[in-house]
């Protein structure tokens, strides 16, 4: 089925001025939100927030456009951004600057619009020092899986800054020019939120909510189906190695 996007609106910013109706629920459960803890927030200083989420003890993965200032087009300076792993009611399980960012070499803020931006919204963020908490486990990232297969996302919003909430009730309602759209209704600030498919033992990554739209009158969001381009090398070696090839940890396959 050909999928039509009315409107596609990137996440960039937080607005109070934009209502949420979610269908979602908070995770209020213990050894539920335990799960999630390596989803946190990606904090700008003075400048808002997204969704991220570990995908190794050095590395963090979100949507590219979170990296970039919106009235410049330039990339934030990285001393500007913070990684807050489980954060939830004004404190985090671990506090983390970053050291380096990798965007996708597709991407392209300021020459790309609509689904062709979507499509490479992604970056690989390279934290300091490692989170090395056994109770806060990386995820790793996996193949989409076929159309009308439920996924889950775990975001904050503008709405519920202070704590992830949790939707499984999504499904995948296709792929368009690269772009996985889902059932999902997401808000400012889910951007770089983590897409889940469920089905294979342990939750695995298989997107990054990059933007909102409709769809027959509906909230759907959009995000890029190459997540599984990603690749770890090693995060173990990362921590007591100057070798570049090991200190690098997570990158993009690239063609």
């Amino acid at each position: 089925m050909r999928i039509l996007l009315s409107l596609i609106v990137f996440l960039l910013c937080l607005s109070p001025l934009v209502s949420a109706q979610n269908a979602v629920s908070k995770l209020s459960k213990p050894d539920q939100a335990k799960l999630w803890l390596a989803v946190g927030r990606l904090n700008v200083t003075d400048g808002g927030f997204c969704t991220a989420t570990l995908i190794g003890r050095l590395h963090v993965l979100t949507a590219a456009h979170c990296i970039y200032d919106a009235e410049t087009g330039t990339q934030v300076d990285v001393e500007r951004l913070e990684f807050r792993a489980g954060w939830q009611g004004g404190q985090a399980e671990a506090y983390r600057k970053i050291g380096s960012i990798e965007v996708h070499p597709d991407f392209s803020f300021l020459g790309q619009t609509g689904l062709q931006r979507v499509s490479s919204d992604l970056a690989i963020l390279r934290l300091l020092t490692p989170i090395q908490r056994p109770d806060i486990n990386p995820f790793s990232v996996a193949q989409m899986p076929l159309k009308g297969a439920y996924v889950a996302v775990v975001s904050y919003a503008h709405d519920r800054s202070e704590a992830p909430r949790f939707h499984d009730g999504c499904r995948i309602l296709g792929r368009k020019e690269n772009v996985q759209v889902f059932s999902c209704e997401v808000d400012y600030g889910s951007s770089g939120a983590p897409v889940f498919r469920l089905d294979l033992g342990v939750p695995m990554i298989v997107s990054v909510i990059s933007a909102k739209s409709t769809y027959a009158g509906q909230p759907i969001s959009l995000g890029a189906s190459a997540v599984e381009k990603v690749v770890i090398l090693t995060d173990v070696a990362s921590s007591i190695t100057t070798d570049p090839m090991a200190s690098r940890g997570a990158s993009f396959l690239r063609p």
